[in-house]
């Protein structure tokens, strides 16, 4: 059995179709954009979480989103 198969098997690929997301999320069958688009979702906020910061003048991140700096 390759890398690829056993790596599926142990997140409980037990047929085909089975998608596995960022080494960790393993997604089994058919799935709908929707619920794809969730395991994308937390695979991203797991991999990137965001640190928010009150420090003077930073570009940060809140609950509106995040600053962008200003084109000179």
């Amino acid at each position: 059995m390759g890398d690829d198969a056993a790596r599926a098997q142990r997140l409980g690929a037990t047929g085909a179709p089975f998608i596995v997301v960022d080494g960790t999320y393993g997604i089994p069958g058919a799935q709908d954009s929707d619920g794809l688009l969730d395991v994308l979702r937390t695979a991203w906020d797991a991999s990137h979480p965001l640190t928010l910061t009150t420090d003077g003048d930073a570009p940060a991140c809140g609950p509106d989103g995040c600053a962008v700096p200003a084109r000179s």
